[in-house]
């Protein structure tokens, strides 16, 4: 079932791609502003903090804007958007020589990831406390594993989302967010246990 927001929000994207490709440049700023922040975050869980980041975003959209009347709606904008941001990470990464495997479809996660913990997207946490722990243990993953924490649980894309705009088989996906969630709850049982003290 699609998320209620999420559904306003493919609406949304849809009428500002028609108006477009019809001729309305301005648009293309309202996409922009729905995916800034979004493909900012998604840069960081897939690099981690880098000072590149706002310049990678730029030559995100700048692909965006040249791409979009090409763009054929056979998945979600936010999913094609999502896979144009891999894509440029993945040949910053390649340039710089430490792709790694972060994109390959196997299930090897646990060896040579960059351990950088990127900022996580902000939420509101009925308890501060507790939201600043979440935020903590989500952002000491391994890009792998925040990307697709990142995506499903941030943006509720689906498994079949998240493997197109990750590239991998939706069995990956399914094994990277298990492990991911199995990552966060070692990294939370500690606290919890905590909590659980008198």
């Amino acid at each position: 079932m699609e998320h209620p927001d999420r559904k306003e929000l493919i609406e949304l994207e849809n009428s500002l791609i028609s108006r477009f490709i019809g001729g309305d440049a301005e648009a293309f700023a309202g996409l922009v502003d729905i995916y800034k922040d979004r493909v900012h975050q998604f840069i960081l869980c897939i690099l981690g903090p880098d000072r590149e980041a706002e310049d990678i975003a730029q030559e995100v959209f700048i692909q965006i804007y040249k791409s979009l009347g090409a763009f054929r709606r056979e998945s979600s904008f936010g999913t094609w958007a999502y896979s144009l941001t891999r894509n440029v990470c993945r040949r910053r990464l390649r340039d710089r020589g430490r792709e790694a495997g972060l994109f390959s479809g196997d299930d090897g996660e646990s060896g040579g990831e960059p351990r950088d913990a990127a900022p996580s997207v902000e939420i509101k946490f009925e308890n501060e406390e507790t939201g600043k722990i979440i935020r903590a243990a989500v952002d000491g993953l391994s890009p792998l594993h925040r990307s697709v924490i990142f995506l499903s649980c941030w943006e509720h894309l689906s498994y079949k989302e998240i493997a197109a705009a990750l590239d991998i088989p939706i069995g990956t996906v399914r094994s990277r967010i298990h492990n991911a969630l199995a990552a966060l709850s070692t990294r939370l049982k500690p606290v919890l246990a905590e909590e659980k003290q008198p």
